[in-house]
C-alpha cells in the first residue's frame, strides 16, 4: 500500500468522525444547522475536546479495514508518524474541519 492511499483513509476516517460528532452535536442541542457565527468556536472547542479520541478512533480503526489484507497494514509506527503530522497544527487542523463542516453544512440547508 502506499502512502497516498493510507493518507487519503486516515482522512476519511476523520471526515467520518467530525460529520458524526457534527451530528451528534446537533441533536445534542436540539437545532438543525451551527450558525455560521458561532461554526468557529463549536469547532474550537470540539476539536480541543476530542483531539485525542480521534486518534485513538483511526488507531483503532484502520487495522479493522486491513483484517482481510493483514499483510498490508502499514504499521502502527508509520500511522503514529502521519497522525504526528496531520495533528501538529491544531490551527490548519481546525481550518480543514471548519471548511468540511462549512460545506457539509451548506449543503444541506
Amino acid at each position: 500500500m502506499n502512502n497516498n492511499s493510507l493518507q487519503s483513509q486516515i482522512r476519511d476516517l476523520i471526515f467520518f468522525y467530525v460529520k458524526q460528532n457534527y451530528n451528534e452535536y446537533l441533536k445534542d442541542k436540539k437545532i438543525k444547522f451551527i450558525p455560521d457565527e458561532n461554526l468557529e468556536n463549536v469547532i474550537d472547542n470540539l476539536y480541543t475536546q476530542r483531539k485525542n479520541h480521534i486518534q485513538t478512533f483511526i488507531k483503532q480503526s484502520l487495522p479493522k479495514l486491513y483484517e482481510k489484507k493483514p499483510n498490508e497494514y502499514p504499521g502502527d509506527l508509520i500511522i503514529m508518524n502521519i497522525l504526528t503530522d496531520i495533528f501538529s497544527d491544531d490551527n490548519l487542523c481546525k481550518k480543514r474541519i471548519f471548511n468540511e463542516i462549512k460545506i457539509y453544512q451548506d449543503k444541506k440547508k
